[in-house]
């Protein structure tokens, strides 16, 4: 059920390949493990989430919501396959929001989600619960990464917070190593700025 979901958008013929099973499998496996540990007991915690960790969830929540209403499933899955990616990165993930992951995967994988309901003791069946809301200033970034160019070829990377300053940002990349390296014996004749993308010197 979930692989068919995952093979691309309703309206496109895609081919069958038993190795997408697998990793659809994989990842139910380890959706499984956030609730229990190799011996089969129960290892979620109540302790409180991290900013991040709300951010991140917030964002697949939206994403999920989203995607089921366009029926794009395909997306709505990866993008839970990515909170899980984090989820594990960060190492740790709450009682709350192990009950919103298995309100989103439910539409996908409703039998083994609610038998990992039924365990949590969460109360009534899991079908019948409310849609998980999101946050909406949760659900935009803090900090972007722009691309820092000289004439026109990237060289650089910088991280900054979303909808900073221009002369902030043009401040910050020029000291970047990389681009006080490249722009070495060379005058910035101009300056590009193009908010939350990218910053490109014309020099020469």
């Amino acid at each position: 059920r979930m692989y068919e979901m995952f093979l691309g958008p309703l309206e496109q013929s895609k081919p069958w390949d038993t190795n997408g099973i697998d990793g659809v499998h994989k990842f139910l496996r380890r959706f499984w493990r956030l609730f229990f540990d190799r011996n089969g007991q129960l290892c979620v915690t109540d302790e409180k989430a991290t900013e991040k960790e709300l951010r991140s969830l917030h964002k697949t929540i939206k994403k999920v919501s989203e995607d089921i209403e366009n029926l794009k499933f395909n997306t709505a899955i990866a993008s839970m396959m990515a909170l899980i990616n984090e989820i594990y990165a960060l190492g740790s993930i709450n009682r709350a929001e192990l009950r919103t992951l298995l309100l989103l995967l439910n539409p996908f994988a409703p039998h083994m989600t609610e038998e990992m309901y039924e365990v949590q003791n969460l109360g009534g069946v899991l079908n019948e619960q409310k849609w998980p809301t999101f946050d909406p200033a949760l659900c935009v970034d803090e900090m972007v990464e722009l691309v820092v160019q000289i004439n026109g070829k990237v060289r650089s990377k910088l991280q900054v917070p979303v909808d900073s300053a221009q002369a902030d940002v043009l401040e910050k990349a020029k000291a970047e190593p990389k681009i006080q390296d490249a722009l070495q014996g060379k005058q910035i004749v101009k300056e590009i700025y193009v908010q939350n993308k990218l910053v490109n010197f014309v020099a020469k």
